[in-house]
């Protein structure tokens, strides 16, 4: 379940130019309709470039101070070559169908799922099922034992973690700031999957451009054997990341992955 590009979250804020001006970001995502979430990532298997998709819905409802977030994986795919688009699959296959309700607070901090007892039913009992019904040893047969031996030992809070990892990027910079000036922001973060280890890796956030509620952000990191681009389509209003363009480059390998969130066609 963890195959797109992650990064963990910011450790500390550099100093910035005195003259930045900080360009204030809500959270108040809209909740009259349903939002349709693409995640496509590209990266090298089997020395194919090879292409993985995942398609959610999501839905917001307001909860007293915070909201409560209903989000269905509907599809998965990949064009990988043998066992990587296996896995892939056999990892995410639990999830499609299954409604999640993540429960947010004021600030679009993910607190709580809600329903964390029937998910964790439905996902186990499809990698059960799975494990019957592939063959010992092929990708998929593997892949679910590993997935079901991890979710299984983890404790309530890595279930949450772990459930809510590909939605965390919508939630950024929900309720906060970004400073519009020369140079931007300082940082210092860590990236960590696909790398296999946390690596440090410091640069700077800047905004790029500013028209009404409508930001784009700029990010750049660097570490030891690692460059990472991001540019963000943000609604400074809703406080939510629409559109998402990240590169990690590793040597000779470069992995790039894109996230776009707009109202659902279907």
């Amino acid at each position: 379940m963890r195959y797109a590009l992650r990064f963990l979250p910011v450790l500390a804020l550099l100093a910035s130019p005195a003259q930045a001006e900080t360009v204030a970001v809500g959270f108040a995502p809209p909740t009259d309709r349903v939002l349709a979430y693409h995640i496509e990532q590209h990266r090298p298997v089997a020395g194919k470039l090879s292409r993985f998709t995942a398609d959610r819905e999501l839905r917001f409802e307001r909860a007293g101070d915070g909201y409560i977030l209903h989000v269905t994986l509907r599809r998965v795919d990949s064009d990988a070559p043998g066992d990587g688009g296996e896995a892939y699959r056999a990892a995410l296959t639990p999830l499609i169908g299954v409604e999640h309700r993540f429960h947010l607070d004021a600030k679009g901090k993910i607190v709580a799922l809600d329903n964390s007892e029937a998910v964790s039913e439905a996902v186990i009992k499809e990698l059960r099922r799975m494990l019957a019904r592939f063959p010992a040893g092929s990708p998929r047969n593997r892949t679910a034992g590993n997935v079901l031996r991890l979710f299984e030992g983890l404790p309530p809070e890595g279930r949450l973690a772990m459930l809510a990892g590909e939605i965390q990027p919508l939630f950024l910079f929900a309720a906060s700031g970004v400073e519009d000036g020369a140079g931007g922001r300082g940082l210092r973060t860590m990236a960590g999957s696909p790398l296999g280890r946390p690596v440090p890796v410091e640069g700077r956030l800047a905004v790029a451009a500013h028209e009404g509620d409508r930001l784009t952000l700029n990010e750049t990191l660097h570490g030891e054997g690692v460059d990472v681009t991001v540019r963000y389509g943000l609604s400074a209003r809703s406080g939510l990341v629409e559109r998402q363009e990240r590169s990690l480059t590793v040597g000779p390998d470069t992995l790039t992955e894109t996230r776009s969130l707009e109202p659902s066609q279907g």
